[in-house]
Parts: structure tokens; sequence; C-alpha cells
């Protein structure tokens, strides 16, 4: 069974995104790189060649991840192994920082 991906722990390893479209209680449902969503957060990268993806995009549907995306500055999509990215994190739950546990 494949983790979850939790909101929290998408904003504690990248931030708070560049942009959304659509919230959490969004009642319309879109569709992109075939996948439905109510709710999408960007995140712009700051490439260094080319080849390498200037955003990140990540789809929600109410609470739960659907999909997430790098895409280069001509436009192509690639799927992101996110589930990996955020493997290592040792607690994806948020806590401010004066309440994080020194081990």
């Amino acid at each position: 069974m494949t983790p979850a991906v939790a909101r929290n722990a998408v904003v504690q390893a990248w931030g708070t995104p560049t942009a959304t479209v659509g919230s959490v209680n969004e009642p319309r449902e879109q569709e992109e790189h075939g996948h439905r969503f109510n709710e999408k957060w960007t995140y712009r990268l700051a490439a260094t060649a080319p080849d390498q993806p200037v955003a990140r995009v990540i789809y929600w549907l109410r609470y739960d991840f659907v999909a997430a995306y790098l895409i280069t500055g001509d436009g192509v999509a690639t799927p992101e192994d996110v589930t990996g990215a955020l493997r290592h994190r040792r607690d994806r739950r948020f806590r401010p920082a004066g309440m994080r546990s020194a081990h």
C-alpha cells in the first residue's frame, strides 16, 4: 500500500505554493494531465538549465493527493514521485518551529 501524501508534508518540504487554483472546498472539479482535481498548487522552481523543470504542480481532490508533475519551460509535464520525495521525512504533521522535537 502506498502511503498517503499529506498536505502538511508537502508544505513542510516545499513551503507554501507560489500560486493556487481552487481550494479544498471548491465544488467544481477540473481536469489536467488526465487527473480530476478541485485544487492545484504551483511552485516556481529555479531552473539553471533549459532542460530542468521551471514548476512543480500538485493536484488535490478535497484533502486527497491526486498527482504531481514537474513542468519544463516548454510545457512538457513529467510525473513526479512525491511519495518518494517525502519518504525520508520523519514527521508528516505540521509543528511550529518552537514545537519540533530534538530527536
